[in-house]
């Protein structure tokens, strides 16, 4: 897997399918949306993650998720989540980040852009002219709730790891030093 630090650094050559967002806990949702752009990856097409570094308290480090991505998709970017990149524009963004060549692939509730003025509604209007195509797909529910890293961190929080667990798709773990 390669990995980059700045989506300005990927200068894909081959058509890529290209999922977007804070992947900071690769639960079930997430997964999903890594299998859709794998499910575009072959001979010609790349499978590429671009996370937003949002600086939050996330369910993994970024090492962990490396690990959970390695042998799954063909590119990680993680994109510091900068005040430049705060304060674009959406449509900026979609002229400036969004390429042609692209299939983009992202959950029902993507904003992007200043202000979150960006939607899917927006990339799908955009779609042709930028040159790009566009998978919005639908959020994972468990018992009727969205899965989501902050109901992860509220079902810890609660000391239900097996529930967490069956959210995240993999076992829940914890490292670090025990001191006395």
């Amino acid at each position: 897997m390669e990995y980059i630090t700045g989506i300005e650094q990927y200068a894909g050559i081959e058509k890529t399918a290209l999922t977007l967002g804070k992947f900071d806990g690769l639960h079930k949702g997430h997964q999903k949306l890594i299998d859709k752009i794998c499910a575009y990856s072959g001979e010609n097409c790349k499978s590429v993650l671009c996370a937003f570094d949002m600086h939050r308290e996330s369910l993994m480090t970024k090492q962990e998720r490396r690990s959970h991505l390695e042998g799954k998709i063909d590119c990680l970017i993680e994109y510091p989540f900068t005040k430049e990149l705060r304060e674009m524009e959406a449509e900026v963004f979609i002229k400036n980040i969004l390429c042609e060549k692209l299939h983009i692939v992202v959950g029902t509730d993507f904003a992007f852009g200043h202000e979150k003025r960006g939607n899917t509604e927006m990339l799908k209007m955009f779609s042709e002219k930028g040159g790009y195509t566009l998978d919005v797909i639908e959020k994972e529910r468990y018992d009727q709730i969205v899965i989501s890293s902050t109901y992860i961190r509220d079902v810890l929080s609660q000391g239900n790891v097996t529930l967490a667990a069956e959210l995240l798709g993999y076992r829940y773990g914890v490292t670090g030093i025990v001191r006395h």
